[in-house]
């Protein structure tokens, strides 16, 4: 037997049995093995799938080919082992399994891991195990037989496809919050499907999916189709359906991410929309992102596109961005992690820098002072949970170097990308209100010097209140006054330009005599009025200024002269003025006036016997903040006064002298005028030892500009059309009256609206001359915008007798109450300057615009617009027709039978019938009669042929409106008038 060769198999693992010496093993020789363990041994060698036995009381390991390879690096030494030597780790389970066998069980398992070692590396596989009694030719059991098989790969299979399932449950979580597990989705995937189309259609962002290098449009949302106003783009390529984006780029860019298959992310992008008419574009503002879908392999097949509307806060931002450079309020952004600070403008030029300056974190805590670094937000970051919190420090700006207080506001904002840690905050300048607060700290530390005792502090600082509340009360007295001031010149100064008015056209007549003196004595009590009202208005601040750069050097030396004769000859005049005196900003005329009334007040002190110094300097007054300024300083020599008198001395009407030799209001005047100008006024006196009046005038740049005295000679029209309005029945009959004397044709209104009704009725107006003050819904302001639109070539002037509460446009004059006829031809010739000025010392005749032989005809108007249908008929009667109206054709059809009329002059768009079918039964009944017809749609209006009706486009002027009437004297016959 021993030179049989056994096992009669292949494979390595049968040629290790024939090979190996088994006399030292277990086993002993091979040749002593019983017949049962040899038939065992070749059937598992004989297997293809992995066996072993385990046989005898060392429980020693024999295995075939397919075992090896399970087993790694265990084999081939492990055959011919003791089954626990060659798997120590497992020997209690292979013992449990060793127990059962023998008690005559079988056992199974079932994808049992293992890690074992393959190449020197640990490997994880899984096997089922099948473990059956091994029994010996008795029938006795002497070992346990094994089948192993390897399900690692189907094991690792169902772990890859399970993890496949979760990531694909991940991606679809993704796309869908509410899908559940791939397993559970049968029974729910139609409602998901239907959740997710409500989601994506309902979505509050906009989206949509274009597929393809043409990006059709395969879905939308109803955001989406409300951005492009619901046109049927669904299956159509971007470049059809949105044609008007493709100059824009878009389809550039769709292109771009297509073929890139990179993302293209959009940020307040500007597009131009078709609107929901189609006949205008609309601005939007757009957040959007081109997302490239790729297949399995990479490639791009279609764009995902989302986005948000984000028009109203991006034009909200840019109006808190419009406030804060108004407010003159810096923000900033700050991320301590890299210290990068986003500013805005304002900010920057808080601290000097320049626009292209990237602003640093440490550039900014260079520039705070060093005593006050540790309020910056670096210092203070690890120590406080708002390291920006309110904190006032100086800092030097970078530009100039110049010493500066800001105050700093800020907090941390949550929820940043990635945790990282931004804060916002917002700082402003205070270097004021800390100069204020040094001056009130240095007035308190001298009070506290003083004080040695609690009760003279207290009585000390009630003194202080009693005094800031009395400066309060004075402040606060003053601004009542002038706006009452202010009222009382208006009211005044409405009647003074009645009675001016009046009495220059009476003056006109060219009365002599006793009339002709009583009128100019009446006419010299108006300029008196005038300046009296003026002065009111100059307490107010609200007289109109003409400021010029002036030298009150050279103003002063052309006035010398003037205060001599003023002051008499027992009183010596000084003016000192430097060398390289600055020019000033101010009204050269208001401050002749100015220093000629503190000049008489200083006479009146000194009794016409003193001396009067007047002194000029370069200087800054007190709380100006540095500013440059010129003072005039006039000293005088008279008797002073007491603090009590100096209090009141701006009060309107009070006054130190006797009855009758005063108004009250010339200081007030003063007082009103400088603070008007900019400027600062200061009074230094004390009973016995003069006064000294000290005016702080702002620096003007600009070199210095000569008055010119004005041409008194009047500017007469040329027939133009002025458009008078006025609350005031009285001034607008007096106006009328001048400006008629003048040359000009005049409409009348009592307020705003009744003039937009005139200026839309298509009358031509040269010139609307309007006052500031007026009842109705409508104001001044508003009448000017709504006059420029529907009558743009229609010049503008206006009159108050105080001033504009904003500032007028430069092409628009205010021209103050009261007004000479003088005055008021000149500023109307001004505003009109369409033809050279006739001047003249005598009034011109108004033109004739009935010289054709034409008036005195009866003409009927038919208009359903109140305003429009009386503007008409006073148009006809300033040519000299009897002029009536009605306010529809049924009521004009009536009256024609009721009364002679010689013309129908009626609009074309009326109530009821039109104007064209009112003509034609107006001719059918009365076929003498003929018909004008005003026209809103131009020449563009069909008539029936031979109808006799004369066509006037809109808008008309007097004499497009007299020709027509002139041609309706004619045979009758189509016409159209221009």
């Amino acid at each position: 037997m021993s030179e049989l060769v056994w096992p009669a198999c292949d494979g390595e693992t049968a040629q290790l049995i024939r090979t190996r010496d088994w006399s030292r093993t277990a086993l002993g020789p091979i040749d002593s093995w019983p017949a049962t363990l040899r038939i065992l041994t070749e059937t598992i060698l004989r297997s293809p799938v992995g066996m072993a036995l385990l046989w005898g009381d060392d429980n020693t390991l024999l295995y075939n080919d397919a075992y090896a390879l399970i087993a790694g690096d265990k084999h081939p030494q492990a055959l011919g082992m003791s089954v626990h030597e060659a798997w120590p780790d497992a020997r209690d389970f292979n013992q449990t399994v060793l127990d059962a066998a023998y008690a005559g069980e079988v056992s199974v398992f079932r994808d049992r891991h293992f890690v074992l070692a393959h190449n020197g590396e640990p490997k994880d596989i899984w096997v089922d195990l099948y473990y059956a009694p091994a029994m010996d030719e008795h029938g006795q059991v002497r070992g346990l037989l094994a089948t192993i098989i390897e399900t690692t790969a189907r094991v690792q299979g169902e772990r890859e496809r399970e993890r496949q399932g979760r990531h694909l449950e991940q991606v679809n979580t993704r796309l869908d919050a509410l899908r559940v597990q791939l397993e559970q989705t049968n029974d729910k995937l139609v409602g998901d499907m239907a959740f997710l189309n409500t989601l994506f259609r309902q979505a509050p962002s906009f989206m949509a999916v274009v597929t393809g290098p043409d990006h059709v449009i395969e879905l939308a949302n109803d955001s989406y189709l409300r951005l492009v106003q619901h046109r049927p783009i669904i299956g159509k390529p971007v470049r059809e359906a949105l044609p008007e984006v493709v100059e824009q780029g878009f389809v550039d860019l769709l292109d771009q991410v297509y073929r890139e298959g990179e993302p293209f992310h959009g940020r307040s992008v500007d597009v131009q929309l078709v609107s929901a008419d189609g006949l205008a574009m609309e601005r939007r503002i757009l957040d959007f992102v081109y997302q490239p879908l790729k297949d399995g392999h990479g490639n791009t097949h279609g764009i995902f596109v989302e986005g948000i509307d984000v028009t109203d806060h991006a034009l909200t931002e840019e109006r808190l961005r419009v406030a804060q450079e108004v407010g003159e309020i810096g923000t900033f952004e700050w991320y301590p992690n890299t210290g990068k600070v986003v500013v805005s403008e304002a900010y920057r030029r808080l601290w000097g820098f320049t626009p292209d300056t990237d602003v640093t974190a440490s550039m900014l805590v260079n520039q705070v002072e060093p005593a006050h670094r540790h309020m910056a937000g670096p210092s203070r970051l690890e120590q406080y949970d708002n390291p920006i919190g309110y904190a006032e420090f100086m800092i030097t700006r970078v530009d100039t170097g110049e010493k500066r207080w800001i105050a700093r506001r800020g907090q941390a904002v949550t929820g940043t990308k990635g945790g990282e840690r931004r804060y916002l905050g917002a700082a402003f300048d205070i270097t004021e209100r800390k100069r204020i607060e040094e001056d009130l700290r240095e007035a308190q530390a001298a009070l506290h010097a003083l004080n040695q005792s609690l009760e003279l502090k207290v009585v000390l600082e009630e003194t202080e209140r009693v005094k800031a509340e009395d400066a309060l009360r004075q402040a606060q007295k003053m601004e009542a006054v002038g706006q009452l001031a202010s009222g009382v010149a208006h009211d005044f100064n409405n009647v003074l330009q009645i009675i001016s008015s009046n009495l220059q056209l009476m003056e006109l007549d060219g009365l002599g005599g006793l009339p002709g003196a009583r009128i100019a004595s009446a006419i010299a009590a108006v300029e008196r009025g005038s300046k009296l009202s003026s002065q009111l208005l100059a307490f107010a601040r609200k007289q109109p200024l003409q400021p010029v750069a002036t030298h009150l050097g050279r103003l002063l030396g052309d006035m010398e002269s003037l205060l001599l004769r003023a002051l008499g000859d027992r009183i010596v005049v000084d003016i000192h003025q430097p060398a390289g005196l600055w020019n000033v900003e101010v009204d050269q005329n208001q401050l002749e006036n100015a220093i000629l009334n503190m000049a008489i007040n200083a006479r009146d002190a000194m009794d016409g016997v003193g001396r009067l110094t007047i002194s000029l300097s370069n200087a800054a007054p007190d709380g100006a903040d540095g500013a440059e300024h010129v003072c005039l300083a006039m000293n005088d020599t008279g008797c002073g006064m007491p603090p009590e008198i100096v209090e009141k001395i701006f009060d309107p009407f009070y006054t130190t002298k006797a009855p009758g030799k005063g108004t009250g209001l010339g200081m007030s005047m003063v007082y009103g005028f400088v603070k008007q100008s900019g400027g600062e006024i200061r009074i230094q006196s004390r009973p016995g030892q003069g006064t000294t009046i000290l005016i702080y005038l702002p620096r003007a740049l600009g070199e210095a500009v000569e008055a010119r005295a004005p041409d008194s000679a009047a500017v007469h029209g040329n027939g133009e059309t002025v458009l008078v309005v006025d609350d005031d029945a009285a001034v607008v009959a007096t106006t009328t009256d001048v400006l008629t004397s003048l040359g000009y044709h005049v409409l009348r209104a009592g307020d705003a609206q009744q003039a937009l009704a005139v200026l839309q009725s298509g009358v031509r107006v040269d010139l609307l001359f309007t006052d500031l003050s007026m009842p109705g819904a409508v104001d001044w302001v508003s009448l000017i915008e709504r006059s420029r639109v529907v009558a743009p070539d229609t010049a503008i002037l206006l009159t108050s007798g105080q001033l504009p509460d904003r500032q007028l446009d430069d092409d628009i004059e205010l021209l103050p109450k009261p007004y000479s006829r003088e005055q008021l031809a000149r500023a109307v010739r001004q505003q009109l300057g369409r033809t050279p000025p006739v001047v003249a010392a005598d009034r011109v005749a108004h033109q004739d615009l009935t010289g054709n032989g034409q008036a005195g005809r009866r003409i009927l108007v038919v208009e359903d617009d109140p305003d429009t249908r009386e503007l008409a008929c006073e148009l006809l009667s300033a040519l000299g027709h009897e002029a009536s109206g009605s306010g529809s054709a049924e009521h004009a059809l009536a009256l024609l039978k009721e009364s002679d009329v010689d013309i129908l002059f009626t609009d074309l768009n009326l109530p009821g019938l039109s104007g064209i079918e009112l003509a034609t039964r107006a001719i059918a009944s009365q076929p003498a009669l003929t018909v004008i017809l005003a026209s809103g749609e131009g020449n563009n209006v069909k008539l029936p042929a031979d109808s006799g009706v004369i066509l006037l486009p809109k808008p008309y002027d007097l004499p497009q409106l007299e020709l027509s009437i002139a041609h309706a004297a004619r045979p009758r016959r189509a016409a159209s008038l221009h």
